[in-house]
């Protein structure tokens, strides 16, 4: 069979990255042909994954019906906001369809014009893409509820899979000498957070959290990993952050360190996780946590629920105060924390690359069994520029056959 993923970038250290990276080398053992297709270089993704990506540009498909892009048998539209390369949807004329629904942050919560009107236009998107796919897979049913509620796709057609977490990799473990050393941890309790500085991320409530935290745990510390300086809004947060906590006395408490080569390492050095965002789509992070032996203590927004299960602690949303509270008792209870760690290991172990695989064999099952594509006259001609103005047109496909 013939494979083709899509997306518009493959990061090696993201989660849409390490998906597309499982998925790549669950076809490939199977035998089958794969080609990831992105609108930009791969980064941070090994020689095996980097010689499957062909790095494409809407106008050149377009342009070349005699691509190999045209021939797959099975399409993956991963989707974690609209891209060039997802009009190719309403101009195939052959293979099963996969939409792979990662979400899209909304656009208040980034805080910024400029990428806010990306992003409002990718969560308007949502509602004509899904009448061109034959199937949709998402990582959580806060996903799915999105799906069917606010974009009218058909719950029949929609499946929930959890994110595989490599739980081999993410294990309990010592703690890293020379990363302890590195931010000055020794004798501190540290709360960990792992992500991109972005709006919905609310990291200036984890700098608040920590002086509340500090009142009842004086060694307290907060170790923010992942990026910080990609876009002018992310440094615009980070900053704010660094002002706030200079505010509250504890800027010399708050450490970045930026994008890391060794994750697992890091989460070792953790005594808690914490997170205050308030959207998530899923939360690979806190499954990493998890397996990594930390307690968890997250914002009850939108996936995070579900996620954790009764795994974590969960704080009100936006509340600086109660999200301390939480992080302060798991950080004093011995008995708690202890309590979190095995039942946080248990939880891990529902998300493996294992049950992952297995049920994605049986949704790509059902996916191929397929009637073939039909040709859509008006978009079979259409320059790539005009594309968006025809969208809201009728699916140009035949219903699948595995429905």
């Amino acid at each position: 069979m013939r494979v083709h993923l899509i997306n518009y970038n493959l990061i090696g250290q993201d989660a849409i990255g390490q998906c597309i990276q499982n998925q790549a080398r669950f076809f490939r053992r199977r035998g089958d042909a794969v080609r990831i297709y992105t609108l930009w270089p791969a980064t941070g993704v090994p020689e095996d994954i980097a010689n499957l990506v062909e790095v494409v540009t809407l106008d050149a498909l377009l342009g070349s019906r005699g691509n190999a892009f045209w021939s797959g048998d099975l399409y993956v539209y991963h989707f974690p906001g609209q891209y060039a390369l997802m009009d190719t949807l309403r101009v195939l004329e052959r293979g099963a369809v996969i939409l792979y629904y990662h979400n899209v942050t909304p656009p208040e919560l980034w805080g910024d014009d400029s990428i806010a009107g990306s992003l409002a236009r990718s969560i308007e998107s949502v509602r004509d893409v899904v009448r061109f796919v034959d199937h949709i897979v998402t990582p959580s049913p806060f996903n799915a509820d999105e799906l069917t509620e606010k974009h009218g796709a058909d719950p029949g057609r929609i499946f929930v899979l959890p994110n595989a977490v490599s739980v081999g990799q993410y294990a309990p473990g010592i703690k890293d000498l020379a990363l302890v050393d590195k931010y000055k941890l020794g004798g501190k309790r540290v709360i960990l957070f792992v992500g991109r500085m972005a709006g919905n991320k609310r990291i200036d409530l984890l700098v608040a959290a920590l002086a509340w935290v500090r009142q009842r745990v004086p060694n307290a510390v907060l170790l923010l990993v992942g990026e910080d300086r990609e876009l002018q809004r992310i440094r615009e947060i980070v900053a704010d952050a660094r002002s706030t906590a200079e505010a509250l006395g504890v800027a010399d408490a708050v450490c970045f360190t930026g994008v890391v080569d060794d994750l697992a390492a890091h989460m070792r050095l953790a005594d808690v996780y914490a997170t205050a965002s308030l959207h998530e789509g899923f939360g690979v992070p806190l499954i990493e946590a998890m397996a990594s032996g930390v307690p968890v203590v997250a914002s009850d927004a939108t996936a995070h629920p579900w996620v954790i299960g009764d795994a974590g602690l969960l704080a009100r949303a936006g509340d600086a105060e109660d999200l301390a509270g939480k992080i302060a008792t798991v950080l004093n209870d011995d008995g708690l924390h202890g309590d979190l760690v095995n039942r946080g290991l248990r939880r891990a172990q529902t998300f493996s690359l294992d049950r992952y695989e297995a049920e994605w064999a049986r949704i790509v099952s059902r996916a191929v069994a397929y009637l073939p594509r039909q040709p859509y006259p008006d978009l079979m001609s259409a320059p790539a520029h005009s594309l968006g103005t025809i969208f809201g047109g009728a699916p140009p496909r035949a219903e699948s056959a595995g429905l």
